[in-house]
């Protein structure tokens, strides 16, 4: 599902997460509001997420559900708080992991850095705000 850079408003339709077929969604670079539905964080098919640039609010859950072949997760450019789960570290075939210009706070995770040996760029708000160990930009 792809329909980033189109100027879309309000929040991410629940219904987008009950199609269980769905291995990309790409959402960026839109103007979504809201928090990003519990739906979306139980996509097992699922290998690319965009939701970067807009204005999504909440939190991470501590259990994200995503396919083994989950490459790319992009949640950067949002209103994103909290800390960062360890849930990430769960995807064996994560390449992109990009957080930063968001609220979060915390320690990542050690299971990130040390389970994701294929990650090339895990970029997330170095600040005194987040410590990270294993970015690749901050």
């Amino acid at each position: 599902f792809w329909a980033s850079d189109n100027s879309f408003s309000g929040p991410i339709p629940k219904e987008l997460g009950l199609v269980e077929s769905l291995d990309t969604i790409s959402l960026g670079n839109n103007r979504l509001t809201g928090t990003i539905p519990e739906s979306l964080y139980n996509l097992y098919n699922i290998e690319y997420l965009n939701l970067y640039n807009n204005m999504l609010t909440g939190s991470l859950p501590k259990n994200i559900n995503y396919s083994e072949n989950m490459s790319t997760i992009r949640l950067h450019d949002n209103e994103l708080v909290g800390t960062i789960p360890e849930s990430l570290g769960n995807f064996p075939n994560l390449e992109i992991l990009q957080l930063h210009s968001n609220k979060f706070s915390g320690t990542v995770p050690d299971v990130i850095c040390k389970n994701l040996s294929l990650l090339t760029s895990f970029m997330t708000d170095c600040t005194y705000l987040v410590e990270c160990s294993c970015c690749t930009s901050c």
